[in-house]
């Protein structure tokens, strides 16, 4: 338990200092150097704990308007926690259909190779290129499938869905294949085969069992993929979420509140994929 409340006591203040080095680095214009105002960062802390003691989130600048971050933070926190909840856990889907369960099958083998092509690509290029193609396929067809309008309703949240899930999809894919092959040449899962279990079996009670804690081990760093992703392509596709806490206000208060809006949004989302895998496991396991 102490533990606990001493790594939280650490972020709190690690995202206190994130939030304050706008105001903490300053430009020398004699000397042509950045210089470190770090006596700033106190009072970033008080102003924030006593924002909070007061019931109030404070306030954040659009434009020449100073709005309560509370009137606002509700619908953007749950655009990107709908695009993280269902973005992620359809990369992680995918990944395990593809890379388990239809493995043996040749299209997985097509798609294995067209995935493993993808994965060496930078996830920021790969943003480009479908925004790329949603345009040319507008010109092609006349079918919008895009729009960087922030009221464009589901429009402006699927494609950014489908974006956010791309990165989850390569990431575990390329992880699953690798642990299915090797898996796959265990003596256990060679006596399985010999003893005339039926390959879904085999799958589901053998391979998906002892891949399961690797994926396990693996989901922070999906979900963290996921959210340095989110920060893109909100900003690239202008989707009102919770980054624009972040990239529209350079106010200690309002970057503060955004980042600890990110933190809940990976709590939330790692607790997602745990209920997803154990409603799996009690569905089609029956554990």
């Amino acid at each position: 338990m102490a533990r606990f409340v001493q790594q939280m006591v650490i972020i709190f203040f690690l995202i206190i200092f994130l939030a304050a080095l706008p105001i903490m680095i300053t430009i020398n214009p004699e000397e042509n150097s950045i210089e470190w105002t770090f006596q700033y960062v106190p009072e970033a802390i008080g102003n924030f704990i006593i924002q909070l003691s007061q019931g109030s989130l404070g306030t954040y600048q659009v434009g020449y308007q100073e709005r309560p971050i509370a009137d606002d933070i509700g619908d953007n926190f749950m655009t990107s926690l709908t695009i993280m909840i269902v973005g992620v856990n359809a990369g992680l889907i995918l990944s395990l259909i593809f890379g388990i369960f239809i493995s043996r099958f040749r299209m997985t083998k097509v798609f294995n190779f067209v995935m493993n092509i993808l994965s060496a690509i930078p996830d920021f290029i790969l943003i480009v290129f479908a925004m790329l193609f949603a345009i040319k396929f507008y010109k092609w067809t006349g079918i919008r499938i895009i729009s960087l309008r922030p009221d464009a309703g589901a429009m402006n949240t699927w494609f950014p869905t489908m974006l956010i899930g791309m990165a989850p999809a390569l990431y575990m894919f390329k992880l699953i294949s690798v642990k299915y092959y090797q898996t796959g040449g265990e003596d256990y899962i060679r006596t399985a085969v010999a003893k005339g279990m039926k390959l879904n079996y085999i799958n589901f009670h053998h391979v998906f069992k002892n891949i399961e804690p690797f994926i396990h081990a693996e989901l922070v760093k999906v979900i963290s993929l996921a959210i340095g992703n989110l920060f893109i392509i909100e900003y690239i596709l202008n989707v009102q979420g919770i980054t624009k806490f972040i990239f529209q206000s350079f106010e200690v208060q309002a970057m503060a509140v955004g980042l600890f809006a990110m933190l809940l949004i990976s709590f939330i989302v790692y607790v997602s994929v745990r209920i997803l895998f154990y409603l799996f496991k009690r569905g089609f396991i029956h554990e």
